[in-house]
């Protein structure tokens, strides 16, 4: 099989019955729901719909004005924001009859 691009064959691996190039593994990957992405202020909404700011503070430790950044989209939240929302939204999800 002849390699279209100018990467030798060599270079090229296969995942999961396509063959991957060294510049597709280093590009960065968005996935996309229904053609839109998933933001961290949609779901910390989703988890609380009213005073968001003040219940992600609460659970994360954070102070308020940072929290209202994140939801902002000023600053990033760190992984620990965001691990907090998901077990809010999967405890209420539980709890569900």
């Amino acid at each position: 099989m002849h390699s279209i691009s100018d990467v030798p064959r060599s270079e090229h691996r296969e995942i999961d019955g396509h063959l991957s190039t060294h510049a597709d593994r280093n590009a960065r990957k968005v996935v996309h729901l229904d053609s839109a992405r998933i933001r961290f202020r949609d779901l910390a909404r989703f988890a609380w719909p009213h005073k968001t700011e003040f219940f992600l503070a609460e659970i994360t430790g954070y102070d308020p004005r940072t929290c209202r950044r994140w939801l902002a989209e000023k600053n990033e939240p760190p992984a620990c924001a965001l691990g907090a929302v998901l077990a809010e939204i999967m405890r209420r999800f539980h709890q569900r009859n």
